[in-house]
């Protein structure tokens, strides 16, 4: 009971912490067309974790991948996914409600974090994929009017931000196989994967703004 008080409140501790990084972000980074190599890198890094759901969906993702234990090419998966979302902003086409669509990818995303069972590679591959193509979309609304310069660098950070925090997540949930408090640890997770989700959803029915 006590390690699992104690990870409550680290995680209530965690979770603050992201928050105030999170609206230091928003200040900081502006979220407008990119002009140089430079502002779309920057971009590119800062701007996911400005939707706390985009980083929880991130984040998410590396867990799932620690949990079924098959390296590290499913993070790249969802960031590649992640560009062709960016591709498809770009392009003609458009995903209808794709507000939605990265709310109910991002609690699905904690619901199999909260169910703890490695995922198939089938299973796995629809999952990242969808996930990835709903929140590159999403991230790439930045990108309209922007030159090619600025696109390719934002696209080059926006996949060292997945990669990097995929791996890093990956690497703990790893790490932390022989931990006690693992259930709790996952439980937990899983649930704040999921309240981002929501929070998502409540945003793209436009409750708040």
């Amino acid at each position: 009971m006590a390690v699992s008080n104690r990870f409550l409140g680290l995680s209530s501790a965690v979770l603050l912490v992201a928050w105030q990084v999170s609206a230091f972000a928003q200040a900081v980074i502006e979220e407008e067309p990119p002009k140089t190599f430079a502002q779309g890198f920057i971009q590119g890094v800062g701007l996911p974790a400005i939707g706390l759901y985009h980083l929880a969906a991130m984040i998410g993702i590396g867990i799932l991948v620690g949990i079924a234990a098959r390296g590290i090419l499913p993070v790249l998966a969802f960031g590649l996914a992640a560009i062709a979302g960016v591709a498809i902003q770009l392009s003609p086409y458009d995903i209808p409600a794709d507000g939605l669509f990265v709310a109910l990818t991002t609690m699905v995303i904690g619901v199999l974090i909260l169910l703890r069972q490695p995922l198939s590679p089938m299973v796995a591959s629809i999952v990242f994929a969808v996930a990835g193509l709903a929140h590159g979309y999403s991230l790439g609304s930045v990108l309209v009017d922007a030159d090619t310069v600025a696109i390719v660098a934002y696209v080059s950070g926006l996949l060292v931000a997945q990669t990097g925090l995929g791996v890093v997540s990956c690497a703990i949930t790893l790490g932390a196989t022989k931990w006690p408090a693992q259930r709790t640890a996952l439980m937990i997770a899983g649930c704040l994967v999921m309240v981002a989700g929501g929070v998502a959803a409540i945003e793209a029915a436009g409750l708040i703004g």
